[in-house]
């Protein structure tokens, strides 16, 4: 039996701070599941779930946080 991955993240924001330099803007990309990382050059693989990949402004390092819910009424 194959462990279960851990856990990703919550969303952190719009406005969040890169884990790596601390800067305060990072792009957002959601992944569909199986779908690589963008720096990756591994081919599609079942093991990465749906997700937001977040990518700092300034270091560009990636990471990756679970989808964000959605809010009440859909905005």
């Amino acid at each position: 039996m194959t462990p279960s991955p851990e856990p990703l993240p919550p969303f952190s924001g719009n406005e969040t701070a890169c884990p790596k330099c601390s800067y305060d803007q990072a792009y957002t990309e959601h992944k569909v599941k199986a779908e690589p990382r963008t720096d990756s050059e591994l081919p599609w693989n079942s093991d990465f779930p749906e997700r937001l990949e977040r990518r700092c402004a300034r270091c560009d390092f990636i990471w990756d946080e679970a989808l964000n819910p959605p809010t009440q009424g859909g905005a």
